[in-house]
């Protein structure tokens, strides 16, 4: 459990340093959506040595996906 916290760290500080690359909002689901792309392909393309559990990358991967309906419920709803 202690690598899906890890990967997160990386997935955030990437999101940190593309921030002026992407021009993100200052909004919450602004970041949601490239912290769950990244987030997503970090899980992936892991070994899975790095898990303790096999069922550990598919929850953080399940993270990832609720990062992505997140952004899509405030673009969704900013747009009405």
């Amino acid at each position: 459990m202690l690598s899906l916290l890890g990967y997160a760290l990386v997935a955030l500080l990437i999101v940190f340093f593309l921030k002026p690359f992407l021009k993100i909002d200052r909004n919450i689901g602004a970041y949601a959506f490239p912290f769950g792309i990244i987030y997503i392909i970090l899980l992936i393309s892991a070994d899975n040595e790095m898990f303790d559990a096999f069922w550990y990358r598919y929850v953080g991967i399940s993270v990832g996906v609720f990062c992505e309906l997140i952004f899509l419920f405030v673009l969704f709803r900013q747009n009405r």
